[in-house]
């Protein structure tokens, strides 16, 4: 039975933790979940967005990774056990959303390859002079996406913090309306650009400064990620496209 463990609130809202015995939720209040994790297998993550955002790991052998927005901490957990070499950085504008996973979703505390900052995400992409092989944009709060990472300025500013080979990895709903200045932007600033329908209500759009080696989807790169990430990617890959300049 689903039962409520932890619930409180900061300046932004309610932060609430729900448990059914083998599954953790988190939410902000509402009946959107923004994280969910199996307690036996906090590294795997169970939505479909989630799996969808580490098909990145196709694209990129990142060595530096950054999440804008925290959540419970469920992608930092994957990407730290998919990349064992990879320094993985989380910035979460609510101080208790990180208390929160933490304490209640296994975020590593004294893990020295993970860095989570208590900032802003739009001041840390403006203002950080540190670039990322993979910089994921997953800010939502109780109300949805933040309006600002639909906007051509963040998609600049992301652009800034990526290396010359690395991708912006951006959650959006399904139903948003992405602009015509939007994608334009997005192929103004990279090389390359793929959707994929998660399946689950998001579209999850990868922007690569360059193109993706040849054979990225050939059996022999996809099976042994799978294998590390602990699901199959061929549900996600079947829905992948290519976006062809507007």
């Amino acid at each position: 039975m689903l039962k409520s463990i932890h619930k409180s609130i900061d300046e932004f809202g309610t932060i609430e933790v729900l448990d059914d015995g083998a599954k953790r939720y988190l939410t902000f209040g509402n009946e959107h979940e923004q994280s969910c994790q199996i307690k036996a297998q906090p590294h795997i993550p169970q939505h479909e967005y989630s799996r969808a955002i580490m098909v990145a790991l196709l694209f990129s052998k990142p060595q530096r990774i950054a999440i804008l927005g925290l959540g419970g901490g469920t992608l930092a957990y994957s990407f730290l056990q998919a990349c064992p070499h990879a320094q993985v950085v989380a910035v979460e504008l609510r101080q208790e959303v990180i208390r929160v996973a933490q304490k209640f979703f296994a975020l590593p505390k004294h893990e020295p390859r993970l860095q989570v900052l208590h900032q802003d995400a739009f001041y840390f992409v403006r203002e950080n002079d540190k670039v990322f092989d993979v910089l994921v944009a997953d800010l939502y709060h109780h109300d949805g996406i933040d309006e600002t990472q639909m906007q051509r300025q963040f998609i600049q500013d992301c652009e800034k913090r990526i290396a010359d080979n690395g991708w912006l990895v951006l959650n959006y709903w399904l139903d948003h309306d992405l602009q015509t200045d939007i994608l334009q932007q997005l192929h103004a600033s990279f090389a390359c650009v793929y959707m994929c329908n998660s399946g689950g209500g998001n579209l999850i759009i990868y922007a690569g400064k360059s193109f993706p080696d040849p054979d990225f989807l050939l059996p022999s790169a996809v099976k042994p990620l799978a294998k590390t990430l602990g699901f199959s990617l061929n549900y996600y890959l079947k829905r992948l496209t290519f976006i062809n300049t507007i």
